[in-house]
């Protein structure tokens, strides 16, 4: 054998050691943090090739195993879960481990790098220039078309007061979501409710169910795999239909945005060809990007496509979880209905006002308590690409993907007594003093917190009292044969079934 090639093997030798080397010790570093034994290569991945309610179920009960933090591997990904809040903490509360999980990079060919998906300065200048844009003082603006799609939902939701069977409620706040974003965020009258098979509404379904399931499949997370399915066509033909809805949307509403400023001095200046003109989410995302000067059409579409995808889910998911519990506990939809009642007497004809909704003080906890034991988004994910400490133990290395149990948190009888148990009086002021601040956090928390939460709670109250002046509701199943599943958000696999009775 030559020289070189004699060197060039001993140059190769090295590297693979030195390689070698350097992923043993990366792997030893996880060796003081407990964990379910993992197999080489492979890690916990057999463990984990389940369904989204197994892939739920094991999670907890590898927290209830090994602890409130412990790791797995998913081939050669280390994974650190967390429901300890002095270790949710450090990863929440910092300006440098902002940066989601990988897993996050599957929405890109849908919403891009708006601000769910963005880092770095990007996320940073996108997050400044849109939190004015939930101020209170302009989230006002969203209650008359929130309240009017409540109502539609109460009119919808008549044809199941004959259903003594009881009926799946997700569909139902699926719709109403769907009516309520699109309304408040694009401007455009969705009439989901009324309908569902308009093209728009039936891609937005299938697309979260194929995100869902790339999300909690390994061998789907690949592109170049992925690429190679049936589900990578349907999900282009979806994303195809969703962006060019969106497209058309943002144009039309430009060119109105630009006829409704040349009516300024006009009587009429609320009226755009005799229609009322309400300002949407978009409209100050147009106006923030006027001639492309901070937001680009492109930019715009991101974050018009972020807030449908993020907001129609979480916010139906919401809402279901809340009817459900209701429906376990008539005596709080009695109190909610009194708050209601001494609150604001003339229901159906006296407008709502943010002045009004911050008086429903009951209703608010009843809220919270639900987004406690249910919280819309039950994982959160970071990845770190620099070293933290976590504790005076642990020091969390480049390459280790966080991963952040909120429903085993929220349930953590540390900091909540009878965890399980619904009890809407946590959130008294007196009962909330000395609660970890990183115990509760239904929306996260720190810089990357969401941005959106004023505008959900103000969602949920408006929707729920307009409900519960119309119906009483009955929940049909225990918790357990919901079968809960951890997907984008907290689904129940089996469907939330109820029964509705008029009020009278």
């Amino acid at each position: 054998m030559a020289a070189g090639t004699w060197t060039l093997l001993c140059i190769a030798v090295v590297l693979i050691a030195l390689i070698v080397r350097r992923r043993l010790r990366f792997v030893a570093a996880f060796r003081n943090i407990a964990g379910p034994p993992s197999l080489p290569i492979l890690g916990n991945a057999l463990q984990l090739n389940g369904t989204p309610a197994d892939f739920f179920k094991l999670m907890l009960e590898w927290h209830k195993s090994f602890g409130d933090t412990f790791q797995f591997w998913i081939g050669l990904r280390p994974f650190i879960a967390m429901s300890d809040p002095d270790h949710i903490q450090e990863i929440l509360r910092s300006f440098e481990h902002i940066k989601k999980n990988l897993e996050y990079d599957l929405l890109y060919p849908f919403i891009g790098t708006g601000l769910v998906t963005s880092s770095g300065s990007k996320w940073h200048t996108r997050r400044k220039l849109l939190t004015p844009t939930f101020h209170y003082g302009i989230l006002k603006e969203f209650i008359n078309p929130i309240e009017r799609h409540s109502k539609i939902l109460v009119k919808v939701l008549e044809k199941e007061l004959c259903n003594t069977a009881g009926f799946d409620i997700k569909p139902y706040a699926k719709m109403a979501a769907l009516d309520i974003i699109g309304d408040t965020a694009m401007g455009y009258e969705f009439n989901a409710q009324e309908n569902s098979d308009f093209e728009y509404i039936k891609a937005i379904d299938e697309l979260t169910g194929i995100m869902q399931k790339r999300f909690i499949t390994p061998w789907l997370k690949p592109s170049f795999l992925f690429n190679l399915t049936t589900l990578s066509k349907r999900q282009n033909a979806c994303i195809d239909i969703v962006h060019k809805f969106s497209k058309k949307v943002i144009k039309e509403r430009k060119d109105n945005f630009k006829l409704f400023n040349n009516k300024l001095s006009d009587m009429n200046k609320n009226e755009i060809n005799g229609k009322k003109y309400n300002k949407a989410l978009l409209d100050l995302l147009i106006e923030t990007g006027e001639d492309g000067k901070v937001l680009s059409d492109e930019d715009i579409q991101e974050e018009v496509d972020t807030f449908l995808f993020a907001g129609v889910d979480t916010s139906s998911v919401t809402l279901s979880w809340i009817i459900y519990v209701l429906g376990k506990h008539p005596q709080v939809q009695d109190h909610i209905l009194e708050e209601l009642n001494k609150i604001i007497p003339d229901f159906s004809n006296q407008k709502l006002t943010v002045d009004i909704i911050n008086e429903f003080h009951y209703l608010d906890r009843v809220i919270k308590e639900v987004l406690r034991l249910y919280p819309p988004a039950p994982f959160i994910g970071r990845q770190i690409y620099k070293p933290v400490q976590i504790d005076d133990k642990h020091t969390i290395l480049p390459g280790t993907s966080i991963f952040i149990n909120v429903f085993a948190l929220h349930r953590n009888e540390k900091y909540f007594e009878r965890p399980n148990e619904f009890n809407p009086d946590r959130f008294l002021n007196e009962n909330k003093m000395n609660r970890h601040n990183y115990a509760y956090i239904p929306f996260s928390a720190g810089p990357r917190n969401c941005i959106g939460q004023k505008f959900a709670m103000l969602v949920q109250k408006i929707v729920i009292a307009t409900l519960i002046k119309s119906y009483k509701f009955q929940s049909l199943d225990s918790e357990d044969k919901l079968v809960m599943a951890g997907e984008i958000v907290l689904n129940a696999t089996k469907g939330i079934r109820v029964k509705i009775e008029k009020r009278t």
